[in-house]
């Protein structure tokens, strides 16, 4: 499969994963979650986005206002992603132990069942996702500040709408695709490695991902999902990379 339709073939996995007998419960609390809080985000970047803008487009001196035609798109880009950041953060801590289960699931369905994972209890398995979502959220937000400083250094912050591009990518790719390696205990720092070493997975399943979010009803349902690709990714092209099973 060439790599750089990886992530489409993934998601489309995913869509088939999630509609299969004994998959639909654990992915009921992701795609509750996933709704109301996209909802909620959706209402709020609406709001914030044209309520900044008028704003600080009006506050702009009139020799400066040939350049409303070019902040509007980059200032929308970088609240973007200031707004996906927050909506990842948020329905991932809800939902991580059930992401985790599920992709844990997906993996034994597509391996046949011939796949070991360490021996824990449910409550274990939803403290140790738990802790493992909270320190990405940790990496995350380190990053998002940076990117916010950056957004308000004058010229400097022109590029700040492409940092904000490619740091969503990253995020959604790393976000999804640990959830398979985490059941596996695979380090933050090793799994990051593993990511990078297949950059062209990652970029696409995360491009892939970041398009998907702007798609009508789509998007409702994208967080299982994306779990399930990114597991079907992880066992048919990252983990074989590294011959993890």
């Amino acid at each position: 499969m060439t790599q750089i339709f990886s992530g489409p073939a993934a998601f489309a996995a995913g869509f088939r994963l999630i509609i299969l007998p004994g998959m639909k419960r654990f992915v009921f609390v992701p795609l509750v979650s996933n709704v109301v809080i996209l909802t909620g985000f959706i209402w709020l970047t609406i709001n914030l986005i044209s309520g900044w803008l008028d704003g600080f487009i009006g506050s702009l001196p009139d020799w400066l206002s040939f350049l409303s035609w070019l902040i509007w798109p980059l200032a929308l880009i970088s609240m973007l992603g200031f707004v996906l950041y927050g909506f990842n953060a948020t329905a991932s801590l809800i939902a991580a132990p059930f992401n985790g289960l599920l992709a844990e699931k997906v993996e034994s369905h597509l391996r046949g069942g011939q796949v070991s994972f360490p021996d824990e209890t449910i409550s274990e398995m939803a403290l140790r996702s738990l802790q493992r979502e909270l320190q990405k959220q940790w990496f995350f937000l380190k990053r998002v500040l940076l990117l916010l400083l950056i957004s308000f250094i004058p010229v400097v912050n022109l590029i700040s709408p492409f940092l904000w591009f490619l740091f969503s990518i990253w995020m959604l790719s790393l976000q999804y695709l640990d959830y398979p390696m985490d059941n596996h205990q695979i380090g933050f720092h090793d799994m990051q490695k593993r990511l990078k070493s297949n950059w062209w997975h990652t970029v696409s399943f995360g491009l892939t991902h970041y398009l998907l979010m702007f798609v009508p009803f789509i998007n409702l349902i994208l967080m299982p999902v994306a779990v399930a690709g990114a597991t079907w990714l992880w066992v048919d092209q990252v983990s074989t990379s590294a011959d993890d099973t």
